[in-house]
């Protein structure tokens, strides 16, 4: 599955935690405010940043969110919502602003690419979020950081 988001913890307290969640691909959309989307933020961090697969499976459970999630809240929202179309058509009038022409297929793609690439490696122009989550047991923030990072496949 694809990562859709990077997460980095910006904060860490006892039971609250608070993420900065940058798009890593086109499909992640805006940031939900969801318990589902929050456990499995959580359960990819206690996975990848935490190295600890005891939580693994824990967010398919249907009524797991509800259990284990107090609160969610999504603030700070940056250049959202992602626009790919129009972003793509930005991209062309730069290209076109340079000299370069569709009717040049070959150069036209692989400068497109070149700055679609781009794009994604600019976390200032991607869609971005703050996300604090409250959990209801401090054991679910266990090994986690401040300055941690993972990739998120997260949904919902």
């Amino acid at each position: 599955m694809s990562s859709l988001w990077n997460a980095r913890i910006e904060e860490i307290g006892d039971r609250e935690l608070t993420l900065r969640l940058t798009a890593a691909h086109p499909d992640s959309g805006d940031v939900p405010d969801s318990k589902v989307f929050a456990l499995r933020l959580i359960v990819d961090g206690r996975e990848r940043a935490a190295v600890d697969t005891s939580v693994r499976g824990r967010d398919a459970d249907p009524g797991a969110a509800a259990e284990i999630i107090d609160t969610v809240t999504v603030t700070d929202r940056r250049n959202l919502p992602f626009e790919e179309r129009a972003e793509k058509r930005r991209i062309e009038d730069r290209l076109r602003a340079r000299g370069l022409s569709p009717e040049d297929a070959r150069n036209w793609q692989t400068a497109f690419e070149d700055a679609w690439r781009e794009l994604w490696h600019d976390a200032s122009r991607l869609p971005n979020a703050r996300i604090t989550i409250r959990v209801r047991d401090t054991s679910w923030l266990a090994g986690l950081g401040e300055g941690d990072g993972w990739e998120s496949a997260a949904y919902g």
